[in-house]
């Protein structure tokens, strides 16, 4: 049985990612099985946590699984680590005598317990005794019940933590309601100010993005821009000097970095340095899922025999997210930068034009970020990466990432 795995994160107060929920889908071949029984959902869960593992999917992070009511009664999650992943109880699952004492149980022997999308109707729920999160539906839950729902949860002594928020104000509000954990995606959605000035060190890793562009690379220009920056020079040399490369002595200049990096090298570690500080101020999970859309791009793109276009899958990939970072149209960064039409195009999506391979492969990325194995499996034959591959390389480049010195 092949799996795909998507993972959505789960960010504290200060918008740093401390969990991630874990969605799984099982698959037969080239279709999805369509089943969601017993059965298959404890073959995904197996496969998931011990064949995939979980330091793959989560990194040092916890993970948030979804459990049927056949689940807990089986005990189940007493054969998955008790220290990875939080048991998180449907909303269709009768609090019975059964499932109250399958929870019980649960707790007593060490285990995280959620529950999923608690509403006005279920604050008296039996199971809040036993769960150390409800997580509080921001769409469903109407705006005006939404603080008496928080507070009545907050007073059975259940930490709160606020799903599907979608903007600053909805995450402000949630904050202020007692909500100490948040799930959605507030963090990706760009801020556009029309006439929001650039900072200068953002404006300089704007121009460093538009020098790796050009066929040839004009070494003494890029050393100015990332000297004429502390930020930038301290971030080279860390890179350069860490566990990621193996030298004999310790790089110590600028000339001496660039020059052990290579042309290529030079091109990713600007990718890779200018993107953390142009979401300065911004969550950080906006940095981690560029990078994991841009190594799965590049990927999809030597998995698909597009070898010769990985560099130009990865850019796509690490820029789809550039308009949430900075707080200006996408469309008019990627004009500054000089991109050529067709990656701008692979970036913006044209609506209504067909989707090219770059395109394909970008959007492949997204849909497995919010877990839309639909989407996944339609635009295998647009990529050329069916969707059992695309879950493993997607799970590669979210490892890929999770490593990566910051």
């Amino acid at each position: 049985m092949d799996v795909l795995v998507g993972r959505q994160p789960i960010l504290d107060r200060n918008q740093n990612t401390v969990a991630y929920e874990l969605l799984f889908r099982s698959g037969n071949g080239n279709a999805f099985d369509g089943s969601d029984g017993t059965a298959a959902t404890s073959a995904v869960l197996a496969n998931a946590c011990l064949t995939i593992g979980c330091n793959r999917v989560l990194g040092k992070k916890k993970g948030f699984v979804n459990f049927t009511r056949d689940l807990l009664l089986e005990g189940r999650a007493l054969t998955l680590p008790r220290d990875r992943l939080v048991i998180e109880i449907l909303e269709d699952v009768e609090p019975d005598a059964e499932v109250i004492r399958s929870c019980q149980e649960l707790r007593a022997a060490g285990y995280t317990i959620a529950l999923d999308d608690v509403t006005a109707a279920a604050t008296d729920s039996p199971l809040l005794a036993c769960a150390h999160y409800a997580k509080i539906d921001w769409m469903d839950v109407q705006r005006a019940d939404r603080r008496w729902v928080c507070e009545q949860v907050r007073k059975t002594g259940t930490r709160l933590l606020a799903e599907k928020v979608e903007t600053k104000e909805e995450f402000e509000a949630a904050l202020s309601y007692g909500c100490e954990l948040f799930q959605g995606f507030y963090f990706a959605r760009p801020e556009i100010l029309a006439a929001r000035e650039v900072p200068s060190s953002k404006l300089a890793c704007l121009r460093l993005l538009a020098e790796i562009r050009k066929p040839d690379l004009e070494f003494d220009r890029i050393e100015a821009l990332v000297a004429a920056d502390i930020g930038l020079t301290k971030k080279l040399l860390f890179f350069v000097n860490s566990a990621m490369f193996t030298l004999q002595y310790r790089v110590e200049s600028l000339a001496q970095a660039f020059s052990y990096l290579g042309e290529e090298g030079i091109r990713k570690w600007v990718l890779l340095a200018a993107l953390p500080q142009m979401a300065d101020g911004k969550p950080g999970e906006l940095v981690t899922a560029s990078l994991v859309r841009a190594r799965f791009c590049e990927l999809a793109a030597e998995h698909a025999s597009m070898r010769d276009q990985s560099g130009s899958s990865f850019l796509v990939g690490l820029l789809s997210l550039l308009d949430a970072m900075v707080g200006r149209p996408l469309p008019e960064m990627l004009g500054e930068m000089g991109l050529d039409q067709r990656l701008t195009e692979a970036i913006l999506g044209e609506p209504g034009a067909s989707v090219s391979p770059l395109r394909g492969f970008l959007e492949m990325a997204t849909a497995l970020e919010r877990s839309d194995f639909d989407r996944v499996l339609k635009l295998a034959p647009v990529t050329g990466v069916q969707a059992a591959d695309a879950g493993e390389l997607y799970i590669e480049a979210m490892n890929w990432a999770d490593a990566l010195p910051r």
